[in-house]
């Protein structure tokens, strides 16, 4: 699956649905829902089997004015290939991190460029099953009164839906270290650990904002909504979370080259 994104939307989004529509081929109404989505992006407007037919789209969209982006299969499947990070030390100046699968990484804060703040949402589908006697008047006056009621049986479609809490930190040409919520030992918290899973996860959040202060921060990924105006309506929060932190990541990242880049030819 290869993604095209929008992204740097400008603010008159009202007049940039006619443009959007002509390039994608649907109507206004339906370019003007990805555009109302808050912020410039990104926001996926188009996905792909091939990677020639979405660089085809990103170059419309950009011949029409408009910022696109390429979010590739292979980027993808990095982003998929994330650590699991089970235990973790802070060091003074570095962070020391264990997956799940044992694997061990040290890594100094200043490299780290981009930290990720979101919520995981996983859905289940259950049939649940209920009984319930009813007064049953044919089989009442079958049997003189001996029998008034009759078992009957409700069968119902019932969904959960469970959030847990993450954050992804990026590192040059690192793997992407996954923090989730219930998925961590918080022993390296030491006397500042609490008393909650909620409460330590939010505690090692801040602690990682404070000791990477030249880091990128973004957090619009904690709720469904934001989830959904990245994705759009043809990608579920559900089950590409790997492609919004992917795309969002490489967007992100981007940015901060290029500011870089830019503070480099003015200082020169």
């Amino acid at each position: 699956m290869h993604v095209v994104a929008l992204c740097n939307v400008k603010d008159d989004k009202q007049n940039l649905a006619n443009g959007l529509a002509a390039v994608l081929k649907v109507t206004v109404f339906e370019a003007l829902s990805r555009l109302r989505a808050p912020g410039s992006g990104p926001f996926v407007v188009g996905i792909f089997a091939e990677q020639e037919q979405a660089g085809v789209l990103a170059g419309k969209l950009e011949s029409g004015g408009f910022g696109a982006v390429v979010l590739s299969a292979g980027e993808i499947e990095r982003e998929a290939g994330q650590w699991s990070i089970r235990r973790f030390t802070l060091n003074e100046q570095d962070l020391s991190v264990e997956s799940a699968d044992g694997r061990s990484r040290t890594l100094a804060y200043q490299d780290i460029d981009l930290i990720l703040r979101g919520t995981g949402i996983s859905s289940s589908t259950s049939i649940e099953t209920t009984k319930q006697r009813k007064f049953d008047l044919g089989a009442a006056v079958l049997s003189s009164g001996l029998k008034m009621t009759k078992m009957t049986k409700t069968r119902r479609e019932v969904t959960t839906e469970e959030r847990e809490g993450f954050f992804m930190l990026y590192s040059g040409d690192g793997p992407v270290l996954a923090f989730r919520e219930n998925s961590l030992v918080y022993d390296a918290l030491g006397s500042a650990r609490g008393l909650s899973r909620a409460a330590n996860f939010t505690q090692l959040t801040a602690e990682m904002r404070r000791r990477c202060p030249a880091a990128r921060y973004d957090d619009r990924l904690l709720n469904r909504a934001g989830l959904a105006a990245l994705l759009g309506p043809s990608l579920s929060p559900e089950g590409h979370l790997v492609v919004a932190t992917a795309l969002l990541a490489k967007v992100l990242r981007n940015l901060s080259a290029d500011f870089t880049d830019f503070k480099k030819t003015v200082l020169e």
